[in-house]
């Protein structure tokens, strides 16, 4: 709303007419204005209310609605919560009637404006204030305001003082009265049927001449206030045509990003706009208008009724929607006779390749390959078993420089329509992982027979992918790990520290991978004596489905006795109602008995055994604590958001949202907690004297434990044990850690550079005085 142009839009007028059929003040300003901005104060809505009035009754008079603006104007100050604003100079006074209002609509052969008192008397009773409510002058200059005159009596204070008013104008007043005679009385709630609908007429033929719609160019300024528009401009929206954009580009959580804009005021501006924004050809997405986890759903839903297509990784890619050339049907290099997987496409053998991984590494083996296909479907024109080496040369070129249409410009949910298959372009390091990846693709489709040659042989020589060393230096050194203890026993004495503390010593004494630490279980643990002390070994099934054992030490054990305990008192773990079970990333043997109790046949002593026999309970206690995490939840995770079959979203708070059966942590949600401690301990560092460098922190993720582990144990063992330890399937792997350091680099020639002074190896001074010049 601009007062000065006289400008309003549709929602003001809706907001009006809402209080003109009798909507409490506040619930027509949350249903109508609330996206405005401004204080959740009543205050703060009768004043809104009182710069519409103001401008409604200058503009109207102006565009030819003189009665219309008056009739408008004296049933909204009839309203309870209409408090006209003390008189002052200038524009905008609540309430005031323009001199052009009160001419254009002079109606002579009414009833003068009532007397001071008698209006006084009626203005408190209908407000349910005192006389003394407001000082003599505060009257006086109330009535001017609300019958446009002074009032014929002298007075004395603001202004002249001792000044007599001139007489009312016969003419002026019946004028006045004339534009309130059948609302000003009373109250709009008590308006007879003809009376409001006398009021709704003129406010429409009011908002055909006064009203307009918002357009893309206008500033943000001019539709709302309360210092939104100063915050929207901090982060580059000045028109509402940038605040659509940047909804569209940032999503559902768009709000975040703006200062003082939280989740209320930005579905209600978002209630506003969506209307808008259609309305002027640049709609709203859907991502922008639902949460990520409904489009999940109602994705889920579509590709569950999807039919007659194999479907690749998220997205039903459809045979059928391919030519023969494309879908790999007679691809140039297949094999003519039959394939182990019976693939007859290239999406039936990419998903069988697929098939023979798990979790976080078919999540990652999945992208990688999807991405490659449609590479070669949309921009190389090929099918994949069709590939020669320089296509793939062109792919590395594509990995380098994406186009623009194919890298998204926030990260979103794979369902989302915004969705692209890169987030930039990738560096050399990203380009060898994709080609090993895809090599490794490859390789298993030649051994399956489904192609009868490999393009990707040997080729990462040829592109100059040389697989890197392991960084060892990506580790904590003593000093930085004494400090990170430091601040971790500074925190109070909580189940979260104790579970933090239990994650790092896991993680700097064994050596476990991440995706270890989240799916290794109690089963795994037996007590040996060693040299005559026992000792607890931990059998973990680790990368490649491999097998090995790892030493946990006392303390580590007690740890994480004392973390079950902490879950045991919040009354977390065993949900019979939860199927999931997290397991290792390959399939591990196991006995019938735990693949039944994976599969969710655990049951109760009673329900086993009605008679309650001691013997059932036992069996039925020790496969609970078999399958108990080494890590494990400490609160109950929020409940899931579920569809109706409207698609209506809903929050399920009778199901279980447990990720794992028996409470164990998820992988991502371990990397969370350290990577928060690790910055934890970098602003720690930053803001105290004597400390490490904080730099180290920023960059450390889980897998510094690892390596942190890794450099510690290679000086006292061989790395023989160490290989076996870690889990490596290659000793030149381990032997990266058998390098000498720096530090020993440093020290080797400081001590060589000593023993020469000595003349232990210092070059004779005749030679060196033969020697010619260089």
């Amino acid at each position: 709303m601009s007062a000065g142009a006289g400008e309003l839009g549709r929602h003001h007028f809706a907001f009006l007419r809402a209080l003109v059929d009798g909507i409490d003040l506040e619930h027509a300003w949350k249903r109508y204005l609330a996206f405005s901005g401004g204080p959740s104060d009543r205050r703060h809505f009768a004043s809104r209310l009182r710069q519409l009035v103001d401008v409604i009754d200058h503009a109207g008079p102006q565009r030819g609605r003189a009665s219309e603006a008056g009739l408008v104007v004296a049933a909204l100050r009839a309203l309870p919560d209409f408090v006209p604003a003390r008189a002052r100079p200038g524009a905008g006074k609540a309430g005031r009637l323009g001199a052009a209002a009160v001419e254009s609509a002079a109606i002579p052969d009414r009833a003068p404006s009532p007397t001071l008192e008698d209006w006084r008397s009626q203005y408190c009773g209908r407000t349910g204030i005192d006389e003394d409510f407001y000082t003599e002058a505060e009257w006086l200059e109330l009535y001017a305001e609300e019958f446009g005159e002074p009032v014929g009596e002298p007075f004395t204070g603001a202004g002249k003082a001792g000044h007599i008013a001139a007489a009312p104008s016969p003419a002026l007043s019946a004028t006045t009265h004339a534009r309130r005679a059948d609302v000003v009385e009373a109250d709009p709630a008590r308006l007879t049927t003809a009376q409001r609908k006398g009021v709704l007429e003129a406010l429409a033929a009011l908002e055909q001449v006064l009203a307009r719609e918002p357009s893309l160019e206008d500033e943000t300024g001019f539709w709302l206030g309360a210092g939104m528009p100063r915050d929207l401009a901090k982060v580059g929206v000045k028109s509402l045509g940038d605040l659509i954009n940047f909804v569209n580009i940032y999503g559902f959580r768009w709000h975040r990003r703006v200062a003082r804009m939280g989740v209320v005021r930005a579905h209600r501006l978002l209630d506003w706009l969506t209307p808008v924004a259609e309305a002027r050809g640049r709609p709203l997405k859907e991502a922008a208008r639902r949460p990520e986890t409904d489009l999940a759903l109602l994705r889920r839903r579509e590709l569950a009724g999807a039919q007659g297509g194999e479907r690749f990784a998220l997205v039903p890619i459809f045979d059928g929607t391919l030519p023969d050339a494309l879908s790999g049907r007679v691809g140039a290099f297949r094999a003519q006779e039959a394939n182990v997987w019976g693939a007859e496409t290239d999406v039936q053998a990419i998903s069988q390749w697929l098939s023979r991984y798990r979790g976080q590494t078919l999540r990652d083996y999945t992208r990688v390959a999807e991405r490659f296909y449609l590479w070669c479907t949309h921009v190389q024109r090929k099918a994949l078993s069709s590939l020669q080496e320089p296509d793939l040369q062109a792919y590395q070129a594509f990995l380098a420089a994406p186009p623009a249409d194919w890298v998204q410009e926030r990260q979103v949910r794979r369902e989302d329509a915004s969705w692209r298959p890169f987030r930039g372009p990738l560096g050399r390091n990203s380009q060898r992982h994709e080609f090993t990846v895809l090599g490794s693709m490859f390789s298993t489709m030649l051994e399956k027979g489904y192609l009868r040659a490999n393009a990707m042989a040997n080729l990462g020589r040829t592109l100059g992918l040389i697989k890197p060393s392991i960084d060892v230096r990506r580790s904590f050194s003593d000093r930085h790990w004494a400090f990170a203890r430091q601040v971790l026993h500074e925190k109070p004495d909580t189940p979260e520290r104790r579970r933090l503390e239990l994650l790092l010593e896991l993680g700097s004494t064994t050596g476990l991978r991440l995706s270890e630490l989240a799916t290794t279980r109690m089963k795994g643990f037996r007590e040996e004596q060693v040299d005559g002390e026992s000792a607890w070994l931990l059998e973990v099934v680790g990368k490649g489905g491999k097998l090995r054992t790892v030493v946990v030490l006392d303390h580590v054990k007690a740890l994480i006795e004392q973390h079950h305990r902490d879950m045991d008192a919040a009354g977390l773990g065993f949900d019979p109602s939860v199927s999931r079970v997290q397991v290792p990333g390959s399939l591990a043997t196991t006995a019938a008995g735990e693949r039944s109790l994976r599969r969710g046949n655990v049951q109760t002593a009673s329900a086993s055994d009605p008679s309650g026999g001691g013997l059932a309970e036992a069996l039925a206690q020790e496969a609970l604590h078999a399958w108990r995490p080494l890590v494990g939840i400490l609160r109950r995770p929020p409940p899931r958001r579920k569809l109706d079959h409207l698609g209506v979203a809903f929050v399920d708070r009778a199901a279980s949202s447990q990720a794992d059966r028996f409470g164990a942590l998820e992988r991502s949600a371990i990397y969370k907690l350290l990577r928060r401690f690790f910055r934890d301990a970098a602003v720690a560092a930053a803001s105290r004297r004597d400390a490490p460098d904080a730099s180290e922190f920023l960059g450390a993720s889980t897998h510094w434990l690892r390596h942190t582990f890794a450099n510690t144990a290679v000086k006292q063992m061989q790395p023989q044990v160490l290989q076996s330890l870690l889990g490596h399937s290659d000793l030149r792997v381990t032997s990266v850690y058998v390098k000498a350091d720096a530090t020993d680099i440093v020290r080797g020639i400081r001590a060589m550079q000593r023993a020469g002074a000595e003349g232990g190896i210092a070059e004779p001074a005749a030679r060196r005085a033969k020697s010619p010049p260089r």
